[in-house]
């Protein structure tokens, strides 16, 4: 692991062009219901993209696996965080552009820790921002090579109110849910779907995508606080920190302060977190009345 060679790299810009079947594959794929016209039926008055779809693009951009200074290993990959902010709501087609970057290489260890910030900016309008992302990806295994083990440059997590959650929504995924995923999301980390390279990976079976667990809990908070409607929504982060077979339930517990509501994602069967320390931002005044 190199952090000054992996820092450096500026890799070319992405396009990604996508269409509205695309779009209501992934919210079936976070849970999404047939009744939820807003996101699943192009025709709906109400249709508009969910808006941690932008992960999707964000995927298919210029990824790790050969990234100068990273020694990659996808058996040995984790997701550790995700942040995303949406600067106002995705066209429900198009082609939008994504522009990648490692802004920190950190050694914790037993494995490194991989900063990447992604730029989502209109394919027409450059300058138009729509969306940025930061994601942590920990590589088992990468760790020892002397870099540092914080960043300034991180989007920290939050921990949630020490009290009672003032919301809970529980939901049973299918045992499908990652098939279905990984379509709409265009992660196609065989650790969701190929039994063969779980076991290799360390799990006894396929394991559901961080993502999409963390899809349903958004999804959960702009139920119980927005009223469904998604284009309220302004940014989310978390951090995944179990696993979560296929079929189970998750139990998303939330917290509203303001404008911020913090939730954590629990695994029913186990009682386990998936994840911990996340918030959903809504745009000002989107909740004052829920």
């Amino acid at each position: 692991m190199d952090p000054v060679k992996a820092r450096a790299h500026v890799p070319p810009s992405d396009d990604f062009t996508y269409t509205t079947k695309d779009v209501i594959t992934y919210a079936l794929g976070i849970g999404a219901k047939a009744t939820d016209l807003q996101w699943t039926y192009e025709n709906s008055e109400n249709f508009h993209v969910f808006p941690v779809y932008a992960i999707a693009p964000a995927f298919s951009g210029v990824g790790i696996s050969d990234w100068p200074g990273i020694q990659f290993d996808l058996t040995g990959i984790l997701h550790g965080e995700q942040y995303i902010e949406v600067f106002e709501p995705l066209p429900t087609d198009g082609t939008i552009t994504t522009q990648t970057r490692v802004v920190d290489l950190l050694d914790k260890g037993s494995g490194a820790l991989i900063v990447s910030d992604i730029d989502i900016t209109s394919k027409q309008n450059p300058s138009k921002k729509l969306a940025f992302l930061q994601m942590a990806t920990f590589q088992v295994g990468g760790g020892g090579f002397g870099g540092p083990k914080t960043s300034t440059k991180s989007k920290n997590c939050v921990p949630v109110p020490k009290r009672n959650p003032d919301k809970i929504i529980e939901e049973k995924t299918s045992p499908n849910q990652a098939a279905l995923y990984r379509l709409g999301s265009g992660d196609l980390n065989p650790l969701h779907i190929d039994p063969d390279f779980a076991a290799v990976s360390g799990f006894k079976e396929p394991i559901l995508h961080g993502m999409c667990t963390l899809g349903f809990s958004t999804r959960h908070v702009i139920e119980a606080y927005a009223g469904g409607d998604a284009t309220k929504f302004k940014a989310v982060k978390t951090r995944f920190t179990s696993p979560v077979s296929l079929g189970s339930t998750l139990v998303t517990e939330m917290w509203k302060e303001g404008n911020r509501i913090h939730f954590q994602t629990k695994i029913k069967e186990t009682g386990k977190y998936a994840t911990q320390q996340g918030y959903v931002d809504l745009i000002e005044g989107a909740s004052s009345k829920l």
